[in-house]
């Protein structure tokens, strides 16, 4: 069984003792890495590209460490295979020049997680080291709860909503800028759904369709969703598929069939020009219009990697601007009339004492605005100083 298989009997993923493949012709270089590193991990050696290359092919590598400059293959020669025979494993590069443009061609293509300068300084290897594993970890995680998830909805008509709340929570733990957000929208949708009217079934669905629409995002790199600038195409081409990946991962349950709808089209915009169908007006899930204005209020009204809030009187300019064209115009009034008296009015109608409609009974994280971020701006910094270097 390989070494990163869980059995359906086990009741919580458990990671592995990491092996790191290092390889580099010098002797000395091998010598020092398995120093540093041999006491955390087990460590692996090669002495160039094609030894390398047979070591990935024998062992369960978790992190590849490769100088860059060797005879016959380069270090992101053999990154960029390896990607065939080890996805997942994290991929650092080792570098005493200062070939930037090449290397960040390398990360950008995500090939690399990062490249450290020569001479490197131990405790700092550690650290990245660490961190690097940590993420190996946290995807590794997400993977398992994503086929428990599955294999529950194969098994069972009824979700267990442990389940639920584990895979919101793992989504979550990506970027702490999104700490609640899909448990704040499944609300916010709910209480729109019931100032117009819909009844307890269509808002079960609807709460659930908001606490599972992003859950396609766990395969997206966390260099994509936590990335300050504007995407590139192929990264926009990555993000544009998660509603179905979303959907994927609900399944065919007939009982799931209308979350799943929600879930899959809450990206369709009123004109016909969204995606993944180009479904317009109400011919889109009347839950997926729901949701579409309660993820992109949400979102205007908290910090992301890419801006800051807009706040509560630009993100409703913004609805009204938008309405008829991406935003149902009905959905964009019911929440224009929710929210007349200010934002603490829908603040006070998702919390937990005061929200009534609570189909699934999960409660909603208190989220202090001043901490979420902090995990994305230490990344900002140490590759700022990386970069620096």
């Amino acid at each position: 069984m390989n070494e990163n298989d869980t059995s359906e009997s086990k009741s919580k993923y458990v990671p592995i003792r990491h092996k790191i493949l290092v390889v580099d012709d010098e002797d000395a270089n091998l010598r020092l890495l398995r120093r540093v590193l041999g006491r955390d991990y087990d460590v692996v050696e090669a002495v160039s590209g094609d030894a390398g290359i047979e070591l990935l092919e024998e062992h369960e590598i978790s992190l590849i460490i490769s100088d860059q400059r060797m005879p016959g293959m380069t270090g992101v020669q053999l990154l960029e295979k390896s990607r065939d025979i080890r996805p997942d494993a994290i991929k650092m590069l080792l570098t005493g020049y200062t070939d930037l443009e090449a290397l960040i061609g390398a990360i950008n293509d995500g090939r690399v997680y990062k490249y450290i300068q020569k001479p490197w300084d131990a405790e700092e290897l550690k650290m990245t080291v660490k961190r690097a594993l940590e993420s190996y970890d946290l995807k590794k995680h997400n993977d398992w709860l994503l086929e428990e998830l599955q294999r529950a909805m194969g098994e069972l008509e009824s979700l267990s909503m442990g389940t639920i709340r584990a895979l919101a929570d793992a989504l979550d733990a990506k970027c702490d800028y999104t700490a609640g957000h899909s448990l704040r929208v499944s609300r916010i949708a709910v209480v729109i759904g019931k100032k117009l009217d819909l009844d307890d079934d269509h808002l079960r669905d609807i709460e659930l369709g908001g606490i599972l629409h992003d859950i396609g995002k766990i395969g997206v790199p966390e260099s994509i969703l936590w990335k300050p600038d504007k995407l590139t195409d192929e990264e926009k081409e990555i993000m544009a598929r998660h509603p179905v990946k979303s959907a994927q991962i609900i399944g065919e349950l007939k009982g799931l069939k209308r979350a799943r709808e929600y879930v899959k089209h809450h990206h369709e915009y009123f004109d016909g020009s969204g995606y993944p169908d180009g479904l317009s007006g109400e011919a889109i899930p009347i839950g997926a219009r729901l949701i579409m204005v309660s993820d992109a209020y949400d979102a205007m009204t908290t910090d992301r990697p890419y801006r800051k809030s807009i706040g509560h009187d630009n993100a409703i300019n913004e609805l009204k601007r938008m309405a008829g064209k991406q935003f149902d115009p009905a959905v964009v009034d019911a929440l224009l009339e929710l929210v007349k008296e200010g934002s603490e009015a829908l603040d006070k109608l998702i919390r937990d004492e005061e929200f009534s409609d609570n189909f699934l009974g999960l409660g909603l994280p208190m989220v202090e605005a001043k901490s979420t971020g902090k995990r994305y701006q230490e990344e900002v910094a140490r590759n700022t100083k990386t970069a620096s270097l």
